[in-house]
């Protein structure tokens, strides 16, 4: 299914080549992730699962070489080239599309991965329903977000752009708990999946967090104007000296995996 541009989503074309390295994920927390998708929709070798917002195969890759069939679908072509590039299995299929109107049959699918998605889609309540449309009946739906990874500078940065009105808006969900209460309100049993494997300690120097927010790499920081960018990221540069000496130092911050399992 052929997705055409639309305001109605955001793609991440223009950021696909710096996307790996700016949404680092230690890979045993990305294996102990694919562990507890498996384990919980019972997925075996042949079955089919659909990565919604499949991105750069993070956990597609994983999925994919463990037997289970993955349907990777996306709006970005450059951020499925990405994956391309990572000689995927055979069994790993792609097709760029609309989430809102998945390109597959009713109750067909054992298990539906949606990761970091539903914030850049007008229509998050379709894609949902969507999900829920071609999972089988025993069939799990994964809602995965990621939570903590507060590095000073970028915090210093987003809360100066906040003060003036620079970010932008999430374009769809506001929050994970939106989505969670729709999820609720139209018969689905929510449950969050607990485990130390899927926290982590996050180390970054303030200069890798001062390099990701000059390239703006991601999507709040993309309205921003030059003169304005150029003038928040000099006084986060002097944040970081005054309040750490030095933008060579290392910080280390809380990340974790939330993962939610739910059940129609």
């Amino acid at each position: 299914m052929e997705a055409k541009p639309s305001s109605q989503y955001l793609s991440f074309d223009r950021v696909a080549e710096q996307y790996d390295a700016t949404r680092f994920l230690p890979e045993s927390v990305r294996e102990a992730v694919v562990e507890q998708i498996l384990s919980a929709a019972s997925l075996a070798p042949g079955h089919w699962l659909v990565d919604a917002g499949v991105g750069t195969g993070r956990f597609a890759l994983p999925i994919a070489r463990r037997g289970v069939n993955v349907l990777g679908l996306d709006v970005s072509r450059n951020m499925m080239r990405q994956l391309l590039r990572k000689t995927p299995p055979a069994n790993l299929y792609l097709a760029r599309a609309d989430l809102r109107n998945l390109p597959v049959r009713s109750r067909s699918i054992s298990a539906v991965l949606v990761a970091h998605v539903l914030h850049l889609i007008a229509g998050w309540r379709e894609v949902l329903q969507e999900c829920r449309r071609v999972l089988r009946q025993e069939g799990v739906l994964f809602l995965l977000y990621e939570s903590g990874k507060r590095f000073p500078a970028r915090e210093y940065y987003v809360q100066l752009a906040g003060e003036r009105g620079l970010l932008r808006p999430a374009l769809g969900v506001q929050s994970a708990d939106e989505a969670l209460e729709y999820v609720r309100e139209t018969g689905g049993a929510v449950s969050l999946i607990e485990h130390p494997s899927l926290r982590w300690q996050a180390r970054r120097t303030h200069q890798e967090v001062l390099q990701e927010l000059e390239k703006r790499t991601y999507s709040q920081l993309w309205n921003i104007p030059d003169e304005a960018h150029r003038e928040l990221m000099e006084r986060t540069l002097r944040y970081v000296r005054e309040q750490f000496g030095s933008e060579e130092e290392t910080y280390t911050a809380e990340a974790e995996v939330r993962l939610y399992a739910v059940r129609f």
